[in-house]
């Protein structure tokens, strides 16, 4: 009879990978694993598309909640793994649903990570559904808000779509959480990135707007591009400022925007429009500093 399992062994039976990738405001949820990699598998600046894409079948779901169970017992918020498994039927994630209570009937909450026409691809009454049972927040890389830098980076939905697919959420009563890349327009488009991503968010009700910066890994479209001289990266105090603009036109309503990357060293935080003003203030500072001879 063999030896008790470690919990470490215990996590590592559950995983597919020893990274596991989980939004900083799920940090505390438990994560479940349910797919691998992203349906679309086409985003110009993105190193997950070369993974490939499959949905974890319902039995192994099962086994892994029970020994997710067993080691988070007092657990009441999940959050879904995958690149996109919002991407899945609505029958399969009320099945995952339904398993989750019977394993963790503490549970009250899923969340997960979606592509904005996943949600378009599901009826009102099945988002209301899912709403019902439980799915309280979707975290959504809207990239930008310019249909002309959409199309080049390859990321299959316009503004407009990523628009409506947030107003859908809204009338569910499903939360949203948004992902912006600043610089992602490269030099050439980057007050047009700026001004038009601002105009999209405007027009929605996002709980959380995160930046993160463009990094080119080496084999995707993206880079590839910049190689040939068809993008100009930008340095990371152009990307501030372009993020100062962005910032400047936003009119969101409770809403927490931060950015944890642009410069590595600094974190930039706050609710908006409450403390706006002192976001830009912050940026300005940094800024400044960096202009400032010697």
């Amino acid at each position: 009879m063999g030896e008790p399992a470690t919990r470490e062994e215990l996590y590592r039976s559950i995983y597919t990978h020893d990274t596991i990738y989980i939004p900083p405001h799920e940090e505390t949820s438990g994560a479940l694993e349910v797919a691998l990699g992203c349906s679309w598998r086409r985003c110009a600046f993105c190193d997950f598309a070369k993974d490939d894409f499959r949905l974890i079948p319902l039995e192994e779901v099962e086994r892994r909640l029970t020994v997710l169970a067993r080691l988070q017992p007092a657990q009441t918020r999940l959050f879904l793994l995958g690149e996109n498994p919002f991407c899945m039927d609505t029958d399969r994630l009320l099945a995952i649903r339904t398993l989750v209570a019977r394993h963790m009937p503490r549970v009250e909450a899923l969340a997960m990570y979606a592509r904005a026409d996943d949600v378009l691809r599901k009826t009102p009454g099945e988002l209301a559904a899912l709403s019902a049972a439980g799915v309280r927040a979707l975290h959504i890389g809207v990239e930008s808000g310019c249909d002309g830098i959409l199309l080049r980076c390859e990321k299959g939905v316009t503004a407009d779509q990523t628009v409506e697919a947030l107003r859908r959420l809204d009338a569910a009563g499903i939360d949203y959480f948004v992902t912006v890349i600043p610089g992602l327009g490269g030099r050439e488009y980057s007050r047009l990135h700026a001004v038009e991503t601002a105009r999209m968010l405007n027009r929605t009700h996002p709980k959380n707007i995160w930046c993160l910066k463009l990094h080119l890994y080496p084999g995707t479209p993206l880079y590839r591009q910049a190689q040939a001289g068809h993008f100009t990266q930008m340095g990371p105090w152009e990307v501030l400022a372009e993020e100062e603009l962005m910032l400047r036109e936003l009119a969101v309503t409770d809403c927490l925007f931060e950015d944890t990357t642009v410069l590595d060293q600094y974190t930039i935080r706050g609710m908006l429009p409450d403390q706006k003003q002192q976001l830009l203030s912050a940026i300005d500072l940094l800024l400044r500093a960096h202009a400032a001879p010697g």
